[in-house]
């Protein structure tokens, strides 16, 4: 039996540039996140606050000619768009501190900058589960009109995106075996009447599903999923199933030994209990 850590650690060099490009960008998002939270240690609502307010960031080599001995040496800007000028602020004045801690997280980069986020980029938000975190805390409890059945099967749709998009067994059981709890809800549904607007040549309206996967190693788990977060979510809307984000979670302590995912059978929605005295990532 192959595991997640080993296998995919011998085939990473395989991978697509695109599959390869999204690992690092969650693991860029993960170590800012950490120097985010280590500058304001102290006061944790506000780091909190600008990782909320954050749209994107960027790693980038600065071309413009500068003066001085070091001229000729590469300068490498860390930027960073922000839609709140409060967060603005403090990013402003704590900014030596958090580009140190930038370079702890491993960044190697000579310069802070930020930004207001304009236009689409305000629409944008780099750490969306913060917004929902305090509603995700207590998921599935509220199944949002999804029967059990229901549930059941938009996660065997789940089980079979991810086998297409890994196409090796294996390597999908990998996976869905470290998986103990898994559950759908719904993010956006259609209105009253029924009917879909149509709006930038998007369809407005439609229902739209976030999947929550519940693993004991979140470190581990979390990249390989956002790796192949949208290869899942194409395979999984062919199959008939609109996922808006999936989000893994640490799994609470009455899930050990579960499996969401069945090898043979229907895949088993999470239940209410399971997730009394657990916690989100």
């Amino acid at each position: 039996m192959q595991t997640l850590g080993t296998e995919l650690d011998r085939t990473i060099a395989g991978w697509g540039p695109e599959a390869a490009a999204a690992l690092k960008r969650s693991r860029n998002k993960d170590r800012f996140r950490a120097a985010v939270e280590r500058t304001w240690r102290l006061r944790p609502d506000v780091g909190r606050f600008v990782l909320m307010h954050t749209n994107g960031i960027y790693i980038a080599k600065d071309e413009r000619p500068r003066k001085g001995p070091d001229r000729h040496k590469d300068w490498w800007v860390f930027g960073m768009y922000l839609d709140d000028a409060m967060a603005r602020t403090e990013v402003d004045a704590w900014q030596s501190v958090l580009l140190m801690n930038l370079e702890q997280e491993g960044f190697a980069v000579n310069e802070l900058r930020f930004f207001p986020a304009k236009w689409d980029m305000r629409q944008r938000r780099l750490f969306p589960e913060l917004w929902e975190e305090g509603e995700s805390a207590c998921v599935p409890g509220n199944r949002d009109g999804l029967k059990y059945q229901d549930e059941a099967r938009a996660l065997d749709i789940v089980k079979r995106a991810v086998f297409l998009v890994f196409e090796d067994t294996e390597l999908a059981w990998a996976l869905l075996e470290k998986v103990r709890g898994a559950s759908v809800r719904e993010m956006f549904a259609a209105g009253s009447t029924g009917e879909t607007a149509v709006r930038d040549g998007k369809r407005q309206g439609e229902k739209r599903y976030r999947l929550l996967l519940y693993v004991d190693d979140v470190a581990q788990t979390k990249p390989i999923v956002e790796a192949y977060s949208e290869a899942i979510r194409s395979r999984a809307r062919l199959l008939g199933l609109r996922l808006g984000s999936i989000w893994v979670r640490k799994a609470p302590p009455l899930l050990a030994g579960k499996h969401a995912f069945k090898r043979t059978g229907t895949s088993e929605p999470l239940r209410d209990e399971a997730l009394r005295g657990g916690s989100a990532e």
